[in-house]
């Protein structure tokens, strides 16, 4: 039987995040504060004994993945995942985000009816194939686990986590983005998937124990 335990981590705190510039495909450095948290989280979850540690090629989540790996007490394994990238903005990279807003009325469907977006008006990515390659992403991060019982550590992006954890925990994927139905992945959060998978099982089951929990920040 497969048991696996998923920390899903937002990275660190950025340049772009605290000037409010849209981040996707693109990068920015991590503030102190983002290395902050980083080290902060790995600080938590120094006792916990991953198996692997994934991360996007990004290099925000790649440097926060190490950071927290670098505070821990075992040798981890890590490693880049295509699927983990955050979602592509396209021609909206990099902008500022209330000149988007005053410029693109589609931007507000972006942030309010993702049912509704088309991502065609920016040449970047629709919300379910972002929901579907996470979900792949997943997929092969449990089917590639060097053992069937373990802690895997996986740190992606805001808006890919969000929309994925959403369904994970059994949420509408076209509400993803209302703050009341489910809050926006803060910075170096923490969110735990348990994957059970019983030997006479084809696929397995996917269950969310806690999401966008930063209550190691204020430690």
């Amino acid at each position: 039987m497969k048991d696996l335990n998923l920390y899903l981590i937002r990275h660190g705190q950025t340049e772009w995040n605290i000037k409010d510039q849209m981040q996707g495909s693109q990068n920015s450095p991590l503030t102190e504060n983002g290395i902050l948290g980083a080290k902060i989280t790995g600080k938590h979850l120094k006792n916990t004994p991953f198996i692997q540690a994934y991360s996007s090629p990004q290099q925000r989540a790649m440097e926060t993945r190490d950071y927290i790996i670098n505070e821990n007490d075992n040798v981890i394994p890590t490693f880049e995942l295509e699927g983990l990238r955050e979602m592509d903005f396209g021609l909206w990279e990099g902008r500022h985000v209330p000149s988007l807003k005053k410029e693109f009325p589609e931007f507000n469907t972006y942030l309010t009816e993702p049912e509704k977006f088309d991502a065609s008006i920016n040449q970047g990515e629709n919300y379910l194939d972002v929901l579907s390659r996470m979900k792949n992403a997943l997929n092969e991060i449990v089917k590639n686990a060097p053992q069937d019982k373990g802690n895997i550590l996986v740190v992606s992006h805001g808006t890919v986590l969000r929309i994925l954890l959403c369904v994970l925990n059994g949420g509408d994927w076209r509400q993803h983005r209302d703050e009341n139905y489910f809050p926006r992945m803060l910075n170096t959060s923490i969110s735990v998937v348990n994957y059970k998978q019983n030997n006479d099982q084809q696929d397995g089951e996917y269950s969310v124990k806690f999401y966008n929990n930063v209550d190691h920040l204020d430690d």
